[in-house]
C-alpha cells in the first residue's frame, strides 16, 4: 500500500495533508465535525485498515484513518486508542487531537475533562485552529451548565455563541444550546437551534445512531408544541437513521 490516506468514502488514495479527497471531493479531516461520508462504507473498510496496519504499524496516516473509522462506527474506545497511536506517530497534526476531543465528547459527554484536555493539545499545536478553540468553549459551557445554577444560563449561552462564531459547523454546540434553551423554557429557541443541529448532523462524523437522537429530540419538542406533522417528519427520520431508537418509535406510536 502506498504512503497515502485512504478515503473512507470512495477508497481513493489521497495526500494526508489535503483536506479533501482528490477523487470524490469528500472532506478527509473533520472541520468542526463535518464529514461527508458513509458510516457503512467505513465499517466495511475497518478490516482492510487493520490488515494494512499489520504490515505498516508505524504509518500515522493509516492509524488516523482507522481511528476515524472506529469512531464513525460507534467504537469509541477503539477510536481513542487508534487516534492516540496516530498522535504519537504524527505529533504535529492538529486534527488528530481535535478528533480525539470530538470522540470523547460523544463518548463521555461534552463536560468531560478529556474533551478539554484533547482540545488543549490541539490548541498547543495550532492556536489559530478555530474548531479546537470552539471545542474548548463547548467543554467550558457544558461544565458551567451542569455544575452551575440557573443564574448561569445566560453565561452558558454566551459561551456557546462564542464557540459558534469560531466553528459554525459544529453540530453539538447547537445541540447543547437547545438543551439550555429548553431548560430555560425558551422552546422556540430550542427548536430553532436543534433544527440546525439536525441539518448538520447528517454531514458530521458522528454515527447515525447519534444523529437519530437529535431527530428524536426534535420530534419530541414539536409534539410537545402541538406541531404533529413536523413531529412525525423528524421522528420518521430518527427511526430511519436508527431503527432501534426506542424513544422515536414510542413517540411515533403516540402520534
Amino acid at each position: 500500500m502506498s504512503d497515502s490516506y485512504v478515503c473512507p468514502c470512495c477508497g481513493g488514495a489521497s495526500d494526508f495533508s489535503s483536506s479533501h479527497c482528490q477523487y470524490c471531493g469528500s472532506l478527509l479531516l473533520p472541520q468542526g465535525g463535518a464529514y461527508a461520508g458513509s458510516s457503512v462504507s467505513l465499517a466495511q473498510g475497518i478490516p482492510d485498515l487493520e490488515a494494512a496496519l499489520l504490515k505498516k504499524p508505524n504509518d500515522g496516516k493509516l492509524q488516523y484513518s482507522l481511528g476515524e473509522a472506529y469512531h464513525r462506527n460507534g467504537e469509541y474506545d477503539k477510536a481513542e486508542q487508534a487516534l492516540e497511536k496516530a498522535a504519537a506517530l504524527a505529533p504535529t497534526e492538529v486534527k488528530i487531537p481535535h478528533l480525539l476531543a470530538w470522540n470523547a465528547g460523544i463518548r463521555y459527554g461534552w463536560e468531560c475533562v478529556k474533551v478539554g484536555k484533547y482540545a488543549d493539545r490541539a490548541i498547543a499545536l495550532d492556536p489559530q485552529f478555530n474548531p479546537a478553540q470552539a471545542m474548548k468553549l463547548l467543554n467550558a459551557a457544558a461544565q458551567l451548565y451542569l455544575f452551575g445554577t440557573s443564574d448561569d444560563y445566560n453565561e452558558v449561552l454566551a459561551t456557546l455563541n462564542k464557540a459558534l462564531t469560531l466553528d459554525p459547523e459544529n453540530t453539538y454546540i447547537y445541540l447543547y444550546a437547545s438543551t439550555v434553551y429548553e431548560q430555560a423554557l425558551q422552546r422556540a429557541d430550542a427548536i430553532a437551534v436543534l433544527k440546525k443541529a439536525a441539518e448538520l448532523s447528517i454531514k458530521d462524523i458522528a454515527p447515525a445512531k447519534e444523529d437519530a437522537r437529535i431527530f428524536a429530540r426534535l420530534g419530541y419538542l414539536y409534539k410537545k408544541d402541538g406541531q404533529y406533522d413536523e413531529a412525525k417528519k423528524y421522528l420518521d427520520k430518527a427511526v430511519s437513521l436508527d431503527p432501534d431508537n426506542y424513544t422515536a418509535k414510542s413517540l411515533q406510536k403516540a402520534l
